[in-house]
């Protein structure tokens, strides 16, 4: 006949006879796979954060800039016919400063984008010219202009190859024209 021995009795412990729990032993791996758990985890983290930060820049990018062709030669010899900007989008509490190159909606065929240098730049109006006078169409025509029209600042020429490079600011002179003397 077979016998049922009964189970060893579990400690217990407090008023209410709860069992103990079993001791826990720590988790023994050995030190170069805990290292290479450690480094993938370090690592993984990177690019995850590096992956949200690419694709955040995306976004901006193609949400917050515009590619722009000139046409005409009121900017000459800044710019001439044909070349492409690339013009990125500016929160409307961006300040801008004598001397930026901006892209601009036209006051008189809102659909078109102007591109002219700022002279004077106020809270809410700006004042803009072409670099070529004798050929723009600028505030001297059609007078200031809201800043909220001004859609952004051109920042790179990419095309045609042999003149690409970074747009940069020029300070206008005391004829109210800007200085062309210096490079794009």
């Amino acid at each position: 006949m077979r016998s049922f021995a009964r189970p060893p009795a579990r400690p217990v412990h407090g008023p209410l006879h709860l069992p103990v729990p079993p001791a826990r032993q720590p988790l023994r791996l050995p030190a170069r796979r805990l290292a290479l758990l450690f480094a993938a985890g370090v690592v993984g983290s990177i690019v995850v954060g590096a992956l949200g930060l690419v694709a955040a820049a995306v976004v901006a990018v193609r949400r917050g800039t515009r590619r722009v062709v000139v046409e005409g030669r009121s900017m000459a010899p800044t710019f001439d016919p044909g070349d492409r900007l690339l013009v990125v989008r500016l929160p409307r509490w961006w300040p801008l400063w004598p001397g930026d190159v901006v892209a601009l909606s036209d006051p008189r065929e809102p659909d078109l984008l102007l591109v002219k240098r700022v002279l004077t730049a106020g809270e809410v109006w700006v004042t803009v010219a072409g670099d070529n006078v004798a050929e723009s169409t600028d505030s001297r025509s059609f007078g200031p202009v809201d800043r909220l029209d001004v859609w952004g600042r051109a920042c790179y020429r990419y095309a045609p190859p042999g003149r690409a490079g970074r747009v940069r600011r020029r300070p206008p002179s005391e004829s109210g024209t800007c200085d062309t003397s210096a490079g794009a």
